[in-house]
C-alpha cells in the first residue's frame, strides 16, 4: 500500500499500533509530527503481510512495550524480545515491568535485615553475627550495616514510623515480583503483605498474566492505611516521603540507590534542607548500571539492527534467518528503541540521551549471565541465556 494512504482510524486498528502508548501517540498529530516517518512504513509492512500469526501478536502486545524506567537488567530484556522473534514463539515471563531475579530479592532482603535490625534496636555484633553465616553477595555486611545505623542515628517514633512502612514496602516487592522460576511463591512465604492476585482487570498485568499488578494492594491493608496516615499527620514531609517510599520498584535499575536515599533522608529527620549524596552507604554501585555504556551498547545494537533489516543476518544472529514478519517486528523493536529514548524520561536516562544522576558501575559489556527458564508452546522447556 502507499504509505501516504494511512489514516489514524487505520494506525489504532492496527497490530502495530499495540506496541505504542495510545496516549503518547495522541500526543503526535498524524501528518504533523516527525514520528510518523517511522510508523507509515511499519503500518505498510504490516498491511503487506498475508496475515500475522498468533505468536507475532503475542509479541506485540506482551514484549515491544518496553518499560519506562530502563529495566533493571538492560539490556537482557531487548535481547530476549529478539530471541522471541527467532524462535516464533512469546515466553511465558517476560522481562519487563515486575519482574527480578531471585538473585537481587535476595540482596534487597539482606538490606532490609539490617533496616529491621535497626528497628529493633538489636546489637550490632548480633546482627553482624547473622549476617556472617550467610552468603556474602560479594559485599561487606558489617561496614554496610555500620552505614544503616549510622545513617539513621538516634532512634525517635517519626524514624520509626517510616523504617517500618519501608520495610513492609519493600518485602511487599520481594513478595509480589515474579521470575522465571519465581511465581511469587518463593519469598517471604510466611508473611501476608495483600492480595497477591493483584488486579488484572483493573491495572493489568504489565505482560505477564495471569499476573496481576501489586502495586496498589499492599497500599489497602488496614495496617498500611493506618501507617500512611500517620506519616501524613505526624511526619514533617511525610506525604513527599511516603510518595517515595510507595516507589521504591525492585524492577528498576537505581532502586537500590533511590533506598539508598531514603534511609539517609529519614535519618535527618527532622529535615535539614537537602539531603547530602549518600556516598556508597549500601555499597550497591554494581546494581545499576554505567550510563554510558548502555548509550553505546544502544547505538551500536541500533546499528546492528540496521544492517539486519537491509539483509545482513549475520550481525544480529539472536534474530536467525529473516521473514517478512519477523522484519516488520524488528522494525518494531529498533523504533521503539528509539522512541523510549526521546520520550520516556527515565528511559533515556538509562541510554543517555537525557541528563542522568550518579552511575553505577554495572557495565552491559561484562559477562554476567542470568539463565532463565524459557517454556515451549507444547510443554517443553529449554534454558534462556541472556547477557
Amino acid at each position: 500500500m502507499a504509505q501516504g494512504a494511512i489514516t489514524l482510524e487505520l494506525w489504532k486498528a492496527s497490530v502495530s499500533a499495540r506496541a505504542y502508548n495510545p496516549d503518547w501517540i495522541a500526543q503526535m498529530p498524524l501528518g504533523q509530527h516527525p514520528v510518523w516517518e517511522e510508523l507509515t512504513p511499519i503500518y505498510g509492512e504490516e498491511a503487506a503481510l498475508a496475515e500475522i500469526p498468533d505468536w507475532a501478536i503475542e509479541i506485540i502486545e506482551r514484549m515491544m512495550e518496553l518499560p519506562m524506567c530502563g529495566y533493571w537488567a538492560f539490556p537482557e530484556n531487548i535481547m530476549q524480545i529478539c530471541q522471541a522473534i527467532e524462535g516464533e514463539h512469546c515466553p511465558d515471563v517476560v522481562m519487563k515491568c515486575y519482574t527480578v531475579s531471585p538473585g537481587r530479592k535476595r540482596l534487597m532482603a539482606y538490606y532490609v535485615f539490617c533496616l529491621d535490625a535497626w528497628l529493633k534496636s538489636a546489637p550490632q555484633d548480633a546482627a553482624v553475627a547473622e549476617l556472617a553465616s550467610r552468603e556474602s553477595l560479594s559485599r561487606n555486611w558489617p561496614r554496610i550495616l555500620a552505614n544503616v545505623y549510622t545513617a539513621l542515628g538516634e532512634s525517635s517514633d517519626a524514624k520509626r514510623l517510616l523504617v517500618q512502612r519501608l520495610v513492609h514496602r519493600l518485602r511487599w516487592w520481594m513478595k509480589s515480583l515474579i521470575w522465571f522460576d519465581d511465581k511469587r511463591d518463593q519469598f517471604l512465604v510466611d508473611w501476608y503483605g495483600g492480595d497477591i492476585r493483584g488486579n488484572a482487570e483493573k491495572w493489568g498485568c504489565y505482560g505477564n498474566p495471569p499476573f496481576g499488578d501489586p502495586f496498589f494492594a499492599e497500599l489497602r491493608l488496614p495496617e498500611v492505611r493506618s501507617m500512611n496516615e500517620r506519616i501524613q499527620a505526624d511526619v514533617p514531609g511525610g506525604k513527599k516521603l511516603l510518595e517515595r517510599i510507595h516507589s521504591t520498584w525492585l524492577c528498576a535499575p537505581k532502586v537500590f540507590r533511590y533506598v539508598e536515599k531514603l534511609i539517609l533522608e529519614i535519618g535527618q529527620l527532622p529535615p535539614v534542607g537537602t539531603a547530602p549524596d549518600s556516598g556508597e552507604l549500601l555499597e550497591c554501585q554494581d546494581t545499576y548500571p554505567d550510563f554510558r555504556q548502555c548509550a553505546a551498547w544502544l547505538s551500536a545494537f541500533v546499528g546492528r539492527l540496521d544492517k539486519w533489516l537491509a539483509g545482513d543476518i549475520a550481525v544480529v544472529p539472536e534474530l536467525g534467518q529473516a521473514s517478512p514478519v519477523k522484519h516488520w517486528l524488528t522494525r518494531i523493536l529498533r523504533h521503539k528503541l528509539l522512541f523510549s529514548a526521546e520520550f520516556e524520561e527515565n528511559f533515556g536516562k538509562l541510554v543517555g540521551s537525557r541528563p542522568a544522576g550518579k552511575a553505577g558501575s554495572r557495565s552491559v559489556s561484562s559477562h554476567r549471565i542470568i539463565t532463565c527458564v524459557r517454556y515451549g508452546g507444547k510443554g517443553g522447556r529449554k534454558a534462556a541465556t541472556y547477557g
